[in-house]
């Protein structure tokens, strides 16, 4: 049951990811005539520094080692990571609804069509035990967090799915998808290899 619902994730986009410089352009400084030394700055016709560089600057994260499956962006219908993998949802060849797991630096596709979770109430979120939770009592070590994405909109995990976490020793952080996206990521880099994930395609 488990091997037919998770599969190894392998598709990648047909064209590269562009890759942006963090602290955006450079400003040169030229010399004043007649002057071999560079001139001091008046501050005359400086705009006030950007305040999302100045964060970009002091971001601590920013160098360091990210994940394979750091999540670049969430799109409108799955997730893209910076190794230009792509998980989708629906699936194109057989139109199920594809979820995402993510482990130690893998990125694998879960197929939540057959009975791989419920919507209970529309806000309350119950993933199959053994389908699709059973992974995590089978692998070793065992990450101390899993972030659970719930899909489009804030919802609720169930109370058994929440049971079942505690009884293997996980801590969870729930979420909306896109939300569980940037928490991953965050966690990922300043824990490497001991958080996982589980995350409902963003348009469900």
């Amino acid at each position: 049951m488990l091997s037919r619902n998770l599969r190894l994730a392998s598709r990648q986009l047909s064209y590269s990811v562009p890759k942006w410089n963090l602290f955006g352009g450079s400003k040169t400084i030229h010399p004043s005539p007649g002057s071999g030394n560079l001139s001091a700055p008046s501050g005359k016709g400086e705009s006030a520094p950007d305040p999302v560089d100045l964060i970009k600057r002091n971001d601590m994260l920013a160098h360091s080692q990210k994940p394979r499956n750091n999540i670049e962006s969430v799109r409108s219908n799955g997730f893209l990571f910076s190794s230009n993998i792509i998980v989708a949802s629906p699936s194109e060849e057989t139109g199920d609804i594809i979820g995402t797991l993510l482990i130690d630096s893998d990125i694998f596709e879960v197929n939540l069509s057959a009975n791989g979770f419920n919507l209970v109430n529309g806000f309350i979120v119950e993933f199959d035990e053994k389908s699709v939770l059973s992974v995590f009592s089978k692998i070793h070590p065992k990450p101390e967090i899993v972030v659970i994405g719930l899909g489009k909109q804030s919802r609720v995990l169930s109370e058994s799915n929440r049971k079942y976490f505690s009884s293997l020793g996980i801590q969870i952080e729930v979420s909306d998808s896109n939300n569980a996206a940037q928490n991953f990521d965050l966690l990922a880099t300043e824990r490497p290899n001991v958080v996982g994930a589980l995350m409902l395609p963003p348009n469900v």
